[in-house]
């Protein structure tokens, strides 16, 4: 215990004692009048690195620290988040998302609304899992991100409110408010989050038009107006008993404005075309769920019985206009109804095994409606507009085994998972001859195994392996087109199948503040998008199954390196290995690329309370299906100063000093390239403002409780 509290956390402590040379006393006792004051000052670790998985602490960090759950995720080393809810870890692709150990039932744009929608302070610890489990659906990706909440120990209640602002080019104003209650019976939580945001970006297209001597320029200007409210309740129920029992219920309303204009050089014309596209979304979530744990009389155990269920409605209404007089007008709609019960068992046989076995039950259904309509230039209806009709319908069905065996300095963990998936679609429009139909029917056996081994007690080792499956996603599967540009058109293929995926990893770490990383996953039929040029002004980009991708990554990651009494230095770095087999119909041969990056983050404690961060990251050319993005860097500052015993917390910061974090796409095309430079302005320079303030209210524990408190916890997070 001693041990730990010494390497993991910084503990001083001044002693004032008055004059007592008119007091004799023992000097080994002296008397309790006589000490006027002890601080003692703690120093929580930015991470704690397990050879199993690295757990990061959003709070004691400033980048990960400032509004808004999703922008913690985004600070920590490594990840990536696409605007439609793309993970992604060191250039490796797939992450699930986990909060307190349950799968979150979001994806896509759902899940982004809603991880913008949490404040970070109510946030204790994001942890990167590398160890795969039976328990984990077998769609689920390997690596998972676990979200862990801070949970109040205080009679009483406490009140949170942050303020997040942002300027640049790009324009965030993020706000939210916590108030919980909690008594011998349970916790009673209610949040509500809101912001307002200014998104520009500007991408550039060149590519080639009829022959490896013309090209064809673009540039492409568009702002996104969001809006968003967030509400949530939940009560978590527990007693002395050995049952506890909680319901939350949430509701996300997302309003988004998105005015463009894309202008288009075409050779032998002399006027370029100037394309206008204005487009508004809708959408709204209420999702929630109950839950019921019971621990087991006798030997360790417990089990948990879960519903969760989700509606998810969306409406985008589409404008365009050119200078050549063409209109066209764009409607899509559509919603999505989704349902997760899931059982998990869990029991100690003895000393060395335990055994866990469950189920999951799962139905999700989607119905889409889409159209467009153009009017040519003598004002009449143009015949050939494009509509749709598709429904979608998902069932799985699944049941694991896993057992665990621990013998001294080792521990086994094998597991197997079975699950029945039952998949139909339906498509009907004029963008098809006949109705277009299909259902699918499969089942799988997905293995799972992990050895762990602690060779000392400063360091240990992690052998692991899994089997996991990709299904479509349901805007991949929706073959109607999309038209997002004057030049690009956008579909889903609902001929797509799963991919398989088998991982093998190996790390070692020294259980303090090292860790090294290789592992390799071998996909087969990887599902990723496909540009296709089918005419001479329009790139189709359509979802492919691909051969194969192998991904090969060695990483080393460094947290808590104190070189000096005032500074905390971490370091993350990596080389992968992307490899893409493209199908023989697309002319390109392979796209494979060793891509090198590294992170390092100097924390520095000043006096009065003040903190800085000084943050730098790399990431080399990196490889996607058919395109290369170029090398990005990025450079952040931060500062931060607290009041009235950290109650009360100020932020400022600016990232990428240097407005430098965007890339360059070359994109291969049939024997010929095309390169896009994007720049998303949000991701890029900003200078930010962060407040944040907690309030605790109420009776207190008794002291020897929050002894035992105090303890646990430092068990729970240094341990």
């Amino acid at each position: 215990m001693f041990n730990h509290l010494k390497t993991l956390a910084l503990i001083t402590a001044a002693i004032q004692i008055q004059d007592l040379s008119a007091h004799p006393t023992d000097s080994l006792h002296p008397r309790p009048n006589e000490l006027q004051e002890v601080i003692v000052t703690a120093r929580r670790p930015e991470a704690i690195i397990r050879a199993d998985r690295i757990t990061y602490i959003p709070s004691a960090s400033i980048s990960g620290s400032q509004g808004n759950l999703l922008e913690a995720i985004k600070a920590l080393p490594g990840i990536t988040v696409s605007n439609k809810g793309d993970f992604m870890l060191n250039g490796m692709q797939g992450l699930s998302v986990l909060i307190d150990g349950r799968k979150s039932i979001l994806t896509g744009d759902a899940l982004v609304n809603y991880l913008q929608s949490l404040p970070v302070t109510e946030i204790d610890n994001i942890e990167i899992i590398n160890t795969p489990g039976a328990r984990r659906a077998g769609s689920d990706p390997i690596i998972s991100l676990n979200i862990r909440r801070r949970r109040k120990r205080e009679k009483g209640y406490s009140t949170t409110a942050n303020l997040n602002s942002e300027a640049g080019k790009a324009r965030k104003m993020y706000a939210s408010a916590n108030v919980e209650l909690n008594n011998s019976n349970g916790n009673l939580s209610f949040n509500y989050s809101t912001f307002l945001k200014r998104d520009p970006s500007e991408l550039v297209t060149d590519r080639p038009y009829l022959d490896y001597q013309e090209r064809l320029l673009q540039k492409y200007d568009r702002v996104r107006h969001d809006a968003m409210h967030f509400v949530s309740l939940s009560y978590d129920y527990k007693t002395d008993r050995p049952i506890s029992a909680g319901i939350s219920l949430n509701y996300n309303y997302h309003r988004r404005r998105e005015p463009a204009v894309m202008r288009t050089t075409v050779p032998f014309v002399n006027e370029p075309t100037v394309t206008s596209n204005n487009a508004r979304f809708r959408t709204g979530n209420i999702y929630g769920g109950i839950y019921l744990n019971r621990d087991l009389s006798g030997r360790e155990g417990k089990w948990t019985a879960a519903c969760d269920f989700f509606r998810h409605t969306n409406s985008e209404r589409q404008f365009m206009n050119d200078n050549t007089g063409t209109d066209l007008e764009g409607d899509m709609c559509g919603h999505t109804l989704g349902i997760v019960g899931t059982f998990d068992w869990r029991y100690t046989l003895s000393a060395n095994w335990t055994i866990s076995s469950g189920l999951r039950l799962s139905y999700v259904k989607l119905d889409s409606d889409g159209n467009y309509s153009s009017t040519e230039t003598d004002g009449t209806l143009s015949p050939d507009g494009l509509g749709s009709s598709f429904g979608y319908e998902e069932n799985v069905n699944a049941i694991y085994a896993e057992g665990t065996a621990s013998y001294d300095r080792l521990k086994i963990t094998a597991g197997i998972r079975a699950e029945q998936s039952n998949l139909s679609t339906s498509f009907s429009g004029n963008e098809s001859a006949l109705p277009h139909d299909m259902s699918d029917k499969s089942f799988h056996i997905y293995p799972s195994l992990s050895l762990s081994l602690n060779s000392s007690p400063e360091s240990s080792w992690l052998l692991s392996y899994a089997c996991k499956v990709t299904r479509p996603r349901f805007a991949d599967l929706d073959p109607f087109i999309h038209v997002f540009d004057d030049i690009t058109h956008v579909g889903g293929n609902i001929n797509l199948k799963e991919s398989t995926a088998h991982s093998l990893s190996i790390a070692w770490s020294d259980n303090r503040s090292l860790r090294f990383l290789l592992s390799a996953t071998n996909t087969s039929g990887e599902i990723v998008k496909c540009y296709r040029e089918l005419t001479d002004k329009v790139v189709y980009v359509t979802p492919e199954n691909f051969p194969r991708h192998l991904q090969i990554l060695l990483s080393a990651s460094c947290g808590d390196i104190r070189l000096t009494g005032w500074g905390n230095i971490m370091a993350n770095a990596g080389l992968i290995y992307s490899g893409y087999r493209l199908p023989a119909f697309l002319n390109t041969g392979s796209n494979n690329l060793f891509t090198p990056m590294f992170e390092i983050r100097n924390s520095l404690t000043l006096p009065f309370a003040i903190s800085a961060e000084i943050k730098l990251s790399f990431r080399g050319p990196v490889a996607f299906g058919q395109a290369r993005a170029s090398s990005v860097w990025n450079t952040y500052i931060g500062i931060r100063r607290r009041f009235y015993n950290g109650r009360i917390s100020i932020s400022a910061y600016v990232k990428d000093i240097f407005n430098t974090n965007h890339s360059i796409s070359t994109i291969y095309l049939s024997g010929r390239k095309a390169t896009l430079c994007e720049k998303e302005f949000e991701d890029m320079r900003k200078i930010g403002l962060s407040i944040s303030y907690r309030f605790s209210g109420g009776q207190r524990k008794k002291d020897k409780a929050d002894r035992n408190i105090w303890i646990e916890e430092l068990n729970r997070v240094n341990l």
